[in-house]
């Protein structure tokens, strides 16, 4: 039984370490996400973190500010939720798809 379970933990050590190996590399990929055909579009990297946000100068209309607030966060929130995806996809491959409380 001792056996057993000093290879589980072993085990879950590795999966540990694979998890951290693919957040770090991850992290350092970006995403990319627009909106409005293009005008707007956040830049987000792996970790969920904004890096970048362009925007066409010609979207900028003082009369109607709300409207390019809109599509500022529909881009990053679209950025943000396919970095989101991309982490939990790369997790799964590791897991199994199994939700192992404390793992990562």
């Amino acid at each position: 039984m001792k056996g057993g379970m000093n290879s589980l933990v072993r085990q879950a050590q590795q999966m540990q370490s694979k998890i951290t190996r693919v957040q770090e590399e991850i992290g350092n990929k970006t995403i990319e996400a627009s909106t409005g055909g293009g005008v707007v579009t956040a830049k987000v990297n792996g970790k969920q973190e904004l890096l970048e946000i362009r925007i066409d100068p010609q979207v900028v209309d003082p009369e109607d500010v709300e409207i390019l607030q809109e599509m500022i966060l529909g881009a990053v929130n679209q950025a943000m939720e396919e970095a989101g995806k991309m982490m939990n996809t790369e997790i799964e491959k590791i897991t199994g798809g199994l939700n192992i409380p404390g793992l990562f």
